[in-house]
């Protein structure tokens, strides 16, 4: 059986990001992990993720010498889990708690990853 790390970076390399739905409790799950984090199932299903959430919390980094600043948000996803990630193209002081926002995959870095971007909502 596949590791669940390794199905959720397939997926990414597929453009498509998936998360763990369980099929005893229905919870939605992120991270990967092998069991549901609210009834212990082992029993699970990977879905597409909607990509839909609304900015948490975020912290901007300034820049420091030849690299420019950077953000790490807190996503609440419609899914009902909380995602850390970053929005690229958000300069200083465009964030705004509770905005909102679409997950996309980035497929410029190995492994893939997720980034957001302003909309939504």
């Amino acid at each position: 059986m596949e590791s669940p790390e390794l199905a959720f970076f397939a997926a990414l390399r597929s453009g498509t990001p998936k998360v763990q739905c369980c099929q005893r409790c229905g919870k939605r799950f992120f991270i990967p992990r092998t069991h549901c984090p609210v009834c212990r199932s082992t029993d699970y299903q990977w879905v597409p993720m909607t990509t839909a959430g609304t900015l948490y919390s975020y912290s901007e980094i300034p820049p420091q010498g030849a690299s420019p600043g950077r953000n790490v948000v807190l996503v609440d996803m419609a899914d009902g889990f909380r995602m850390m990630s970053t929005v690229p193209a958000a300069g200083p002081g465009e964030l705004v708690i509770g905005m909102g926002l679409i997950a996309r995959v980035d497929a410029s870095t190995e492994p893939p990853r997720i980034v957001f971007e302003e909309g939504g909502k």
